[in-house]
């Protein structure tokens, strides 16, 4: 088997491996630590996701008052999608349990509906004769976690959103710190 040469240029790398190594593993720490509190994370998260909401809902209600004299056919919906907007923000920061709860319903039928996805690509991809291996592991995948998450409701919807978030910076630390140590070898190395 021929090995490949990759040519890679100077601006390609980070400026400084040693930082992008820092975050690196200050992601795999904040990760790690956002997993023992997941619960905590998951509400946080969750109420800030409520507040986003409302400043969203209090911008939309805004243009809508300063469009008023406008003969926009579309300035009734925006002041629907508004006032729902400010209305989820609210619920969601006032409870932020049922926030989770509803979120949590919406990841598990995302993640559902990617598994299938993705088993239907990879059975179309194997009848070309194309790899299709990948794309149904990734696909099983996701149906397990989409109906594990929706078989342990309500109760998932306390640890799902923070476990997903920190499983993220945990993945990214990994994958800074990959980056940096690989830099840090061409630099040594040109």
């Amino acid at each position: 088997m021929k090995s490949k040469e990759i040519l890679i240029e100077v601006k390609e790398l980070p400026a400084s491996w040693k930082w992008l190594l820092i975050l690196g593993v200050l992601n795999l720490l904040f990760g790690a630590i956002g997993i023992s509190i997941a619960g905590l994370v998951t509400i946080t998260t969750t109420i800030l996701f409520g507040i986003l909401m409302f400043i969203s809902g209090v911008l939309q209600t805004y243009h809508w008052f300063k469009e008023k004299d406008a003969s926009w056919s579309g300035r009734i919906p925006h002041l629907i999608f508004a006032l729902l907007y400010l209305a989820g923000g609210v619920v969601i920061f006032i409870d932020p349990l049922s926030g989770a709860s509803a979120l949590t319903i919406m990841l598990a039928v995302v993640f559902i509906l990617i598994g299938a996805l993705r088993l239907g690509l990879s059975t179309l991809l194997a009848i070309h004769g194309w790899r299709w291996l990948q794309h149904a592991i990734g696909g099983i995948l996701a149906l397990v976690l989409g109906i594990y998450i929706l078989i342990n409701w309500p109760i998932s919807s306390l640890w799902v959103i923070g476990l997903l978030i920190s499983v993220e910076m945990i993945l990214n630390g990994w994958q800074m710190i990959i980056v940096a140590l690989k830099t840090k070898k061409l630099e040594k190395n040109m």
